[in-house]
């Protein structure tokens, strides 16, 4: 449905280039010809709204296109919209003075100044239906931080330790294989570890949306002006149609952000609603973390030292006098400890030495107790038992138990002084009969010497 609206302004109307072009110097305004629905137009507008199909004219050529095409540009104001360029025959149709005169005037390029009765058709536009088709133009990554994490599993591939340099340490000093000693011997490290994380990250991404009106059932319409399908269509309903898609949640959180001004959308010159937001999510992800880790390790300590197999690749009687050794000595002080004879007793009935030494041993025996865990006498389930000297020393290990007697297999580090006093020097078996006054005592760990001490 249309109505007509009739308004009278005092208007300047003239083709004159000149004149034209002073009304526009105040507003910076240019002449162009422009296509508009298959047809060209000209028309005086603002410079800085001038499009790229826009053609700028100078103002001679300009002048020139009116006159060909029988039209004139009116000034009713100080607006940039109080400009327009309109056909003579409507002006001279519209003019209060005498049409001849107005039609004479505008001929010969003069600029007339009259009240112009200005019709103008306002259209009532409904618009049943509206097909818009929108697609994401442009979108950008402003912003990504991840808020928390979470380590799932970690899975070691593959591990290397390579020596990084030979030991330094002297073959003459052999704490490397006493147990407890501090070393530093380092070792290079390589570790291939995968990880599975996973992730909280929050993102804001500026998105631009281009839409564009496909088709439109209007009704009560009798002429439809370029600019009356902006006029019609209703902006905002269109932009929380898009974004009712897939860029957010429900209907309600598209209307409040374009309640809020959170979205702007805008007409373009080619009759795109272009539309531009920043967008927040936060996204969970699963990610898998391949990391190769080096270094060196240097501390050390020798936990045991333990002989694999022994086996005896010389032997040779030596000089004592190249160990400092009284073997003479030796001997009869173990014959003197093992090979004491009874002594008579005395006439007085006093008790003998001998059976005050028992007496003695009796009380420390009667101290001590006479546990299972400190015996003399072997019995087989001290096959395997470290034998010690009296200072804690391994000496060798217990390999069989037969007919009560203890046979050993000797530690390396035995010297031949050690075997001479254990009457092992003379043959070259790999385990050696351990007699029974040698030993100090059995207990539930190891079987403990008795020699003298300047002997070990």
């Amino acid at each position: 449905m249309a109505r007509d609206s009739d308004t009278h302004t005092e208007s300047q109307v003239t083709a004159d280039a000149e004149t034209i072009q002073s009304w526009a110097e105040t507003h910076t305004l240019v002449p162009v010809r422009r296509e508009h629905a298959d047809e060209q137009r000209l028309e005086v507008v603002p410079e800085s709204e001038t499009g790229a199909d826009d053609e700028e004219l100078e103002w001679a050529e300009f002048e020139e296109a009116l006159r060909d095409r029988g039209m004139v540009v009116a000034w009713s104001g100080d607006d940039t919209e109080d400009i327009d360029v309109v056909d003579r025959a409507d002006v001279v149709r519209r003019a209060t003075t005498e049409s001849e005169a107005v039609e004479e005037a505008l001929v010969e390029g003069e600029t007339v100044e009259s009240e112009i009765t200005d019709r103008r058709v306002v259209e009532h536009v409904i618009v049943e239906e509206v097909t818009v088709e929108s697609e994401v133009a442009d979108r950008e990554i402003v912003q990504s931080d991840i808020v928390d994490v979470n380590l799932l599993t970690t899975a070691v591939n593959q591990c290397s330790v390579t020596r990084a340099e030979s030991p330094t340490e002297s073959t003459a000093d052999l704490t490397w294989f006493q147990p407890g000693t501090q070393l530093e011997d380092p070792y290079d490290v390589e570790i291939d570890v995968e990880e599975e994380w996973e992730l909280a990250r929050e993102v804001v991404e500026r998105i631009t949306i281009e839409s564009r009106v496909v088709e439109a059932d209007v009704e009560e319409t009798e002429t439809l002006e370029s600019d009356t399908m902006r006029e019609t269509v209703d902006i905002e309903g269109v932009t929380e149609t898009v974004l009712e898609g897939e860029l957010v949640e429900s209907p309600e959180t598209a209307a409040a952000a374009v309640e809020h001004d959170r979205v702007e959308s805008q007409y373009r010159e080619d009759d795109v609603i272009e539309t531009n937001l920043l967008r927040r999510q936060t996204i969970d992800e699963e990610m898998t973390v391949s990391k190769e880790i080096t270094g060196q390790v240097s501390e050390a300590e020798t936990v045991s030292a333990d002989a694999v197999s022994h086996t005896v690749v010389e032997s040779e009687i030596v000089d004592q006098e190249e160990y400092d050794v009284d073997l003479a000595a030796t001997v009869a002080a173990t014959e003197t400890t093992t090979d004491t004879e009874p002594v008579d007793e005395p006439a007085t009935g006093e008790p003998s030495v001998a059976e005050t030494e028992m007496d003695d041993a009796e009380t420390s025996d009667a101290e001590m107790g006479t546990e299972e865990d400190h015996r003399v006498t072997p019995e087989e389930g001290d096959e395997g038992k470290t034998v010690v000297n009296p200072d804690g020393d391994q000496v060798g290990m217990v390999v069989d138990v037969d007919g009560g007697q203890l046979y050993v297999d000797p530690h390396p580090s035995v010297t031949d002084r050690i075997r001479t006093v254990l009457g092992w020097s003379d043959h070259d078996d790999d385990s050696y009969l351990l007699g029974t006054d040698h030993i100090d005592y059995i207990d539930d760990e190891q079987v403990v010497l008795r020699m003298e001490h300047d002997a070990e």
